[in-house]
Parts: structure tokens; sequence; C-alpha cells
């Protein structure tokens, strides 16, 4: 089988989204399945992984909206979907141009067309981004009236989880009603925190607080520093904070911790750690902490998961079902989530309902047979039609 997979990005980039993608490329070649996968890049190029799998990477950006339009030789980019003799093209995402150029040419595309959602974004608010969060709404609502449309258009769908508690999964909930044929295949841990499973760090030896994210608004780096510091970890426990790249947002975080009375040697912000490397960062932890706006299933706690390190994280997406830690709504439940970790049969809890969900949904074992069964049903389903 032939299986073109696109994403806007690809490692060496590190994103949660094409960390995801890059997961699924090495599931489908595992299984014998000829994998092309394109992505986005500075430049047209053309390789080849060492898991044996191709990577096109195209000179295009954006989505199919007016906040930030598709840039760049997307010509390029569907003359070669056209030409890909797929038999089953695997789209990673909503609202991005590796996505919205083929749904614009379903038609005109080899293979099954199967979307693989990661959550819907349209609807998104960040309180602390009122206007730009009112504008952002308002320019995707031509594609939010599309959605229907396109589900019907697809010869397949996968969720990474049945349902959540918020607007990331409205095109779960508009799925459901609509009685699309759908299928839920999760995220996989990475192969690098495997080896966290069978032997994670004991309580005793867990000194540190961490929160991994982009340093972007969105992902409520400030929710957190607030919430440490109505904690009795404050001053107690060293905060590290980990992002992708350095961005103003830096500053502003290091002002709001000295005026909420952190102390400076109690904070760290870092950037460019990832892999294995991050992974240690978070076997070394008592607590992984996120206050994301928004969220559909993030790697990040299924690292924390893999580390056997309880997570508290703000409510959003499908973590409130998702086990080995404790969704919040507020700094206040925050902080108080927080002080229950000093209490050692309580973490220990969190810490083995992690483990365990590691070791069963997210295991790569199990996503692994669930993934392949469901790109197998599809092709089945399109053959018998």
């Amino acid at each position: 089988m032939r299986i073109v997979l696109t994403t806007p990005n690809f490692p060496p980039f590190n994103s949660g989204l094409g960390n995801a993608a890059a997961n699924q490329a090495q599931i489908l070649s595992a299984h014998g399945a000829q994998v092309v996968v394109c992505t986005g890049g500075d430049q047209r190029t053309s390789e080849i992984s060492p898991q044996g799998y191709a990577v096109e990477r195209f000179q295009v950006t954006g989505a199919r909206w007016l906040g930030t339009p598709i840039h760049g030789n997307d010509a390029q980019y569907l003359v070669f979907l056209k030409g890909s003799k797929a038999d089953l093209m695997l789209m990673n995402a909503w609202q991005t141009w590796s996505t919205d150029i083929p749904l614009q040419h379903l038609a005109e595309l080899p293979g099954r067309k199967v979307l693989y959602s990661h959550g819907l974004a349209t609807d998104i608010w960040i309180p602390a981004q009122p206007l730009r969060s009112a504008v952002r709404f308002a320019l995707w609502r031509p594609y939010r009236w599309r959605l229907s449309s396109t589900l019907l258009s697809l010869d397949g769908f996968i969720l990474l989880a049945e349902s959540g508690c918020d607007v990331r999964f409205d095109d779960a909930v508009l799925a459901k009603k609509m009685n699309i044929h759908r299928r839920v295949v999760p995220n996989a841990l990475p192969n690098y925190a495997l080896s966290g499973l069978d032997s994670p760090t004991n309580f005793d030896q867990r000194n540190t607080l961490i929160d991994v994210g982009a340093l972007d608004v969105a992902k409520g780096h400030d929710f957190v520093l607030r919430a440490y510091a109505a904690s009795k970890a404050m001053n107690r426990l060293p905060l590290q904070i980990f992002g992708q790249r350095e961005t103003p947002l830096i500053s502003v975080l290091q002002s709001l911790a000295r005026s909420l009375g952190i102390a400076d040697d109690m904070l760290t912000i870092q950037v460019g750690v990832s892999g294995g490397d991050l992974f240690k960062r978070y076997q070394q932890a008592l607590g992984f902490i996120s206050g994301s706006h928004t969220e559909c299933q993030p790697l990040v706690l299924l690292d924390a998961m893999a580390a056997g390190t309880p997570f508290v994280a703000r409510a959003t997406g499908c973590i409130p079902g998702m086990g080995g830690g404790v969704s919040v709504k507020s700094v206040k439940e925050a902080a108080v989530a927080i002080d229950a970790l000093f209490d050692e049969a309580h973490w220990q809890i969190l810490s083995q309902g992690g483990l365990t969900a590691a070791n069963t949904t997210y295991h790569p074992r199990r996503v692994s047979q669930q993934l392949w069964a469901a790109v197998q049903g599809f092709a089945a389903e399109f053959d018998q039609a």
C-alpha cells in the first residue's frame, strides 16, 4: 500500500503535530506500507529517512483563511499529490495548507482521502487577547461553515479521542451527529520515552517542577507561574520552563515571576532541549504543570505519563479523560493540585495511573495496531464501494 501522509511541519522541527506525524510514518512503514511524507520546508527537497520512508518538503505556508493565507509554491505541491499514485492520503490536521490544498481538489487526487484530526481550532478564544481572538474567530467563519460538506467529502475520519471538554472537539461532535464513519487512534508515545516505563524515578529523587511548550501566550505559561507562586512549591522546588525557540515572551515571564516573589534562581527558561534530553528532565520532576489555553491530546502529557510524572493541567481538549494527572480550571485549583503532589501516597496513585495509560492506551504497540486497522478498514470500505 502506498500512503501519502501530509503535515505542515516535520522533524527536525520540533512540534507536537510534526512529531505525531513522524510516529505515524514509522508505524505505517513498519507495517510494510510505502510511505511518502509531504511537509513544509525552506526549500523544495526530497530525502529518505533512516526508517525508510520518503520525505518531500515544499515551500508552502498558511491555510485557507484570510488571517495567514496560503503562500508559496502550492501548485508544485498539488502537482506532486496528483502524480503520487497514492492508495491512501492521510492528511494531518485541519486549518493548514498541507490539508486545505488537497481538500479543494479531492476529486482530482488518487486513492482514499482520510483526515486525521488533531482538534478543531476555529473557535478558540484566548482571554488575554480578546481583540485578536475576536478577529480570528470572525476570519475562520467560512472555514467552519464548510465543515459539514468537508466531512461528507472524505473517505475516512480519524480522531485522537471520541470526545473532549471544549470546542477543540467540535468536529467530533459534528461527525457523530452526521453519522460520519470514524475511527479513534490516539497519539503514540515516542520511542525515546519507552525507556522510562520500566524504571521510573523514585518519589524522593524528584526535585523540580516542569512546564513544556512553545513560548507563546496561548500556552499559558503565566498561568503556570501564578499557580506555582500560589502553591507551597514556590521557592522550594525550582520551576523549569522549556520552549522551542526564544521569543519576547521570555522577558515578560521573568518580570511576572519577580512580581510574584519567585526567586531568580528558582525559575529557568530554556529553549532547544528536546527528545531524550528533555525526557530526562521529566524523569527528574515531581510534577508537570500546563496552563495551555487550548490543546487536543498533548504529547507533552504523554511524555509525563511515560516518566511516571503526574501532571496538573488546565482542562482543555481531552485532557480531563487522560490518566496520570489532574485537570483544573483555575489558578487556585492548580495550586491545590500542586500542593497535593507533596503527598507521596497521592503522588504514587497519579504516577501509576500515568504509567498504566502509557503502557496501554498510548503505547506504540497498541497505537500501531489501531492505526493500521483503521487504514486497512478505510481501504476495504473504499474497494467495496
